[in-house]
Parts: structure tokens; sequence; C-alpha cells
């Protein structure tokens, strides 16, 4: 007899001479002693819980792409196995109980389950595939059988390291070699790891390391490594797509998982490999990505500990997630330090320069942030990354508040020269590039970003409305300004308003106003000068100004 192990239950396969007898399957429980064997090929109540528990999580998730009748196919073979009627399974019967075919069911004229067994097969491959090592159980489905195998991973907790509570280094993550779902995929995945690791390297909130092969023997000279990057490359007749997912490395756990492909959805235009790997990079990497925010909030939660070099870093991240104003000029504060400290650290001036430019247009505080402060530490930024799309976007908004338009516009053509097929901070540059005056340019510039990148900037909708409010089209106005989606400070209060007021909608709109001057309470004095921080054109702020006086806002 033929004897097969997998996990915690080993298959014994009866040769062809005794294939009319049940299958034996041994159950091998974690203690020490000899396995339970059963003819029947029963298991114990504990084990029968577990894997229909297990099957429950299968067919809820979203990672499981199998059908309604895959999904049928699957909980009535299993329960077959359960039931120890695993042997008995064949086609005509599955065909009859799955499938509503008649009794006189034949195989060979009706292949359905054979196709649907095929389909269910890859299925589950898929979501093991995408769900990585969050489950210990999986179920398997053999090429030749339709009776499907439990096993059971071993444990892995040798790659998992106990990281210090204060890490005394900058945080990393490594990028392990994608894997390929299907031969023929190996140039693609090269070339999309290599392309997400550069992106990484960009955003500059971790640092990388790359692992050429696929096991873990590498992670040993890296203890304090923090994440784990995993990906698998398939292709399907839309184009190459991966599954990628991140692995906390002091946890053990899965905190992030997700599909990138290039036809995301039928109305979309297909995208590149290259787009792929900067959604990516941006999901992990960006200053609103997974690791800042992890790790924002566990330094948030430590009480931001002043010795750790990351500490202002964290501190400037988590006041951009919680927006909460009395934090920042403490935050402000720290970041100059940082920068006296380690001069060399691009995003530290990068941050600093942000955290001042909110100050001084949205004015948060009672502090006075000048604008020339702000465009110095922008400078900063310019010269360590002079190619960078991100320090040139700060500087050309800087500029652009400062009312310097020509200069604005000449950082943003440097950023678009750099960066000429990136996705990162293009709908910043098409967003400044229509305040700035290029309406057109501008617009084309956000509606491809939009189009590449579902992952997109908010300010994006900001400058539709702002050229929708240039055309006087009120209707496309205020459906820009209802999916802008930062609520922080008062502008999305502000784009509302204006729209419903020169609607005509004139109670929803004293309605809405009601919350801007909640939000900001000093904008009936000082509305019109923080609208012309980013409202240039004298012609749109009247636009704006005549919607709010609608709703009862007069502004000076």
């Amino acid at each position: 007899m033929a004897i097969e192990n997998r996990g915690f239950l080993r298959l014994v396969k009866p040769h062809s001479d005794l294939a009319t007898e049940p299958a034996l399957i041994s159950f091998q429980p974690g203690t020490v002693g000899a396995p339970f064997t059963q003819r029947t090929a029963q298991l114990p109540d504990a084990h029968v819980k577990a894997i229909r528990a297990h099957l429950d999580v299968v067919l809820r998730s979203k990672h499981f792409d199998g059908s309604a009748r895959s999904r049928e196919f699957l909980r009535y073979v299993v329960e077959e196995v359960l039931a120890g009627r695993g042997a008995y399974l064949k086609q005509a019967a599955i065909a009859v109980e799955v499938f509503g075919r008649k009794p006189d069911f034949d195989a060979v004229i009706d292949p359905i389950v054979r196709v649907q067994a095929g389909r269910l097969r890859r299925s589950l491959e898929r979501y093991y595939l995408i769900a990585g090592d969050s489950h210990s159980l999986r179920i398997e489905l053999p090429k030749g059988s339709y009776a499907p195998v439990f096993t059971e991973a071993p444990e892995e907790t040798s790659r998992f390291h106990a990281l210090p509570e204060t890490p005394n280094e900058w945080p990393s993550v490594v990028m392990h070699r994608l894997a390929c779902a299907s031969a023929g995929l190996e140039a693609a995945a090269a070339q999309l790891c290599d392309e997400i690791a550069a992106e990484l390297c960009r955003h500059g909130i971790v640092r990388v390391t790359r692992l050429r092969g696929l096991d873990h023997g590498g992670l040993a000279a890296h203890p304090a490594t923090r994440f784990e990057l995993h990906g698998v490359v398939f292709e399907d007749d839309n184009g190459p797509w991966v599954a990628m997912r991140l692995e906390d490395r002091a946890s053990g756990q899965q905190i992030w998982a997700d599909e990138f492909h290039a036809s995301p959805r039928p109305a979309q235009a297909p995208i590149s490999t290259t787009d792929m790997a900067r959604q990516i990079a941006a999901r992990i990497g960006a200053d609103h990505g997974i690791i800042a925010r992890q790790l924002s909030g566990e330094h948030a939660a430590r009480g931001f500990d002043s010795a750790d070099p990351f500490c202002a870093i964290a501190r400037s991240l988590h006041f951009l997630f919680s927006r909460h104003t009395g934090n920042l000029l403490p935050i402000i504060d720290a970041m100059q330090e940082m920068t006296r400290r380690a001069p060399e650290a691009e995003l530290g001036w990068t941050l600093l320069a942000r955290l001042c430019l909110m100050n001084h247009t949205f004015e948060l505080t009672d502090r006075i942030t000048t604008i020339e402060s702000v465009i110095d530490c922008a400078n900063q930024s310019v010269l360590l990354e002079p190619a960078s799309a991100r320090t040139r976007s700060l500087m050309a908004t800087a500029l652009l508040v400062k009312g310097e338009l020509t200069l604005a516009r000449r950082e943003l053509e440097l950023a678009a020269r750099h960066n000429s097929d990136a996705l990162a901070h293009r709908e910043v540059i098409g967003w400044l590039t229509a305040l700035a005056g290029d309406w057109d340019q501008g617009l084309h510039l956000m509606r491809t970003a939009m189009e590449r990148n579902p992952y997109c900037h908010p300010c994006v909708n900001h400058g539709i409305w702002a050229d929708a409010m240039r055309r006087r089209d009120f209707d496309a106005a205020y459906t820009a300004a209802l999916e802008y989606r930062d609520r922080s400070f008062f502008w999305r209060e502000l784009m509302i308003t204006s729209c419903l007021g020169q609607l005509g909608r004139v109670d929803e709109a004293r309605a809405t106003a009601v919350e801007l001057l909640r939000c900001k309470p000093t904008f009936s004095s000082r509305g019109l000068r923080l609208i012309s921080h980013y409202i240039k054109s004298d012609d749109i702020r009247a636009v704006i100004v005549e919607g709010l006086g609608r709703a009862g806002v007069q502004v000076s």
C-alpha cells in the first residue's frame, strides 16, 4: 500500500486490487503514541468540529472565489468524508446530489463533475496562497480524487522573533522573491519584485531588505527586521495579477493581504505591472499605508519614547491620521529637533514642512507659522531628493500658497519630468497644476491617476470640485464635494455648503453651514484668507463666496 503523509492526516491509498475497499486513513494527533486508526475513516468528534468550522471560514471568505455550485460541491464532499464515506465518492453520486443530474448520469457524455472539480481545486489553491499562513488547517482536493484531504501545517514559530518594545533601528521590511502560480511567469515576477522594492524605498517610511530565495534561512541575518512581504503571481485571460500579504514578525500575524489585477474592473483601462507595483507599495509603505498606521499606533500607545530615532516620524504620522490639533505644536517641536539631529533625513524635513504648511493654511494653532519657514524646510527636502515627486510637489504647494505661481509651475514641471510615468503623487501634481492655472493639464493628470490608482489622495476631488465651480457646473461640483473623503478641519463643509447655496438648496446649505462654523468658528472673519491659500482665481473665489452667502455665511 502506498502511504502519503499529509500533516495531521496520513492518507493510505489502496492498490488497484483493493480498490473496492474503503480507504484507510490514520489520524495523528499532536500527542506521543500510536496513531488512531479506523477502517471507516471517521475522525474523532473534536476534529470533525474543527474541520467544519474551518470549512465555514473558507466559504465565508472573500478570498475564496468559488461559485455557488463550487461551494455546494465542497461542502458535500467534505461532509461525505467526515461521515466515513469518502472512498465511495464517485462522479455519478456528486452529479446527482450537487448538480441535480438524473440517476442515469453518464460522465463520458457530461463531464460537469470533472470540470467543476478542477475549478474547485484551483479555487482552494488560490485561497490558501492568498490566506498565507493564517490557517494551520487546510482542505485539499488531490488530483484524480473527489475525496478532500485535511492537512495541518507544521508550526513555524522559529520564523517569528520577540522584537524589543522600543526598536533601536529604523523599521524595515524583508521583500521575498515572488512565487509563481504557473510556469512562464518568472520574468514578470522578478520585475514586479524589483519595482515594489524600488517604490517602497521612494516612500521612505521603511527600509527594504531583499531575499532572493523562497526559504526563510536568509532571515537569520536580519533578526531585527519587523515585517515580511510575500506574494504570488498569477495569470488569467486579463493578464498577470498578484496576491500579496504582509506579516508582522513581532507577533507572527498577517496584518494585510490584497489582490492587484492588470484589469481590476471591466470599465477600467488595463494597468501595467509597474502600476501594480506602485499600488502595492502605496498600500504598504506610503505615509498613509498599513505600516505607517501600525507603527504610529504602537508608538502612540507607548507614549512616544524620545530615545527612539523613529519617534518623531511616528508622532508626525500619528497626527496625520488622528488630526488632533492639540498635539500639533509638540509634534512640530519634535520634528525640528529631529532635523537638527539628523539633517540628512529627507523624510524628516518633508514631514516638518507638511505640518507647518497645515498649521499655516488651516490656522490650527495660535502659533504663527510663516510660509517662508515652510519653503525653507521644503527646500531642504528638495536638496536631499531633487528627483522626488514628493519633495517637488511639497515645494510647489508652498509656492502656490505664497502666490508664486510661476515658480510653483516650474517645480511641477520638474516633478512631472523626473516621474513621467509614476503613480506616486501624480494626482497631487495634477491638483496643483490645475490650481496654478493650467486646468486642462491638471484635470488630465488627476483623471489618469484615478483610473490607474484606486488609492488616490483626496485632493483629486478638491481639484475636480474647484474646476466645476470655475465652470459653474454646480451639480458636478456637489458630487465632487461629497466624494472628498478628508473630513478634517473645514474644507469639506466649505465645499458642500457653497455648492448647496449655488444650487438653491438653501435649507440644506444652512444646515451644513452650521457644521462649517462648528469646525472653524473664525471662518466668518478669516474665511476669505483661508480660501485664498489654495484658490488663486478671483472668479472662482467669487463663486465660492456667493454660494456661502446664499447659505447665510458671510466671509470677509
